[in-house]
């Protein structure tokens, strides 16, 4: 019976011990710093940005023409030229248009687009520029591609900080009341609010006419 009991003892222990050091305990600290270090953000933005993105501003929609569209069909619309991550009653929009600098503030630039009863006056944000608003308007990244919200997240903030660093500088630098200027830029809109009154741009691209 003691013989029993041993041997039944050291098995137990055998097996104890196995899975002792079959198991280890990581921080989560430790384990996220792996996880964000394994996506290049900066360099996938980077790529997006020089490689792909340029394509999609050629291809971007007038703005006067979306508008149109909006009023005559908004839901067809939203289909056709919206894009947007996951389900959501928000789409982006890459849109274009021309105009003149009417207004220039600290944190945007007011831009009257059109003439007479179809003039438009346009904000461009050129101080706040954050959210998915650029990504999603982008069409370029797909969620299906990612396995989780921080990598998607993470593509916005590098692409918000190229705007800032690359795109607004010398704009803010040169832009004076009366400039002329073609521009684009993303436009976020809510299908069940929509308000096409009130039109912010987050900016991609903006040049000033001569």
């Amino acid at each position: 019976m003691r013989k029993k009991l041993l041997k039944y003892t050291i098995v137990v222990v055998v097996i104890a011990l196995l899975a002792y050091k079959s198991v280890y305990i990581e921080k989560l600290s430790d384990v996220k710093a792996a996880r964000s270090g394994s996506f290049d953000a900066a360099g996938f933005a980077w790529k997006l940005w020089k490689e792909q993105l340029p394509v999609r501003i050629r291809e971007a929609v007038e703005l006067p023409a979306l508008l149109a569209s909006l009023r005559a069909n908004a839901e067809e619309t939203f289909s056709r030229h919206g894009h947007s991550i996951g389900i959501t009653n928000t789409a982006s929009f890459l849109v274009r248009a021309s105009g003149v600098v009417t207004t220039i503030g600290e944190d945007e630039v007011v831009i009257l687009t059109g003439s007479g009863d179809s003039s438009l006056s346009v904000t461009i944000a050129t101080e706040y520029v954050y959210g998915n608003t650029i990504r999603d308007a982008s069409g370029l990244v797909d969620i299906r591609d990612f396995t989780n919200t921080m990598d998607l997240n993470t593509i916005s903030e590098e692409l918000n900080r190229i705007v800032r660093t690359t795109v607004l500088p010398s704009f803010k630098a040169k832009a004076q009341k009366g400039s002329r200027v073609e521009w684009t830029g993303a436009l976020e809109l809510n299908r069940e609010h929509l308000n096409l009154e009130k039109i912010e741009i987050i900016p991609v691209e903006l040049k000033m006419i001569p």
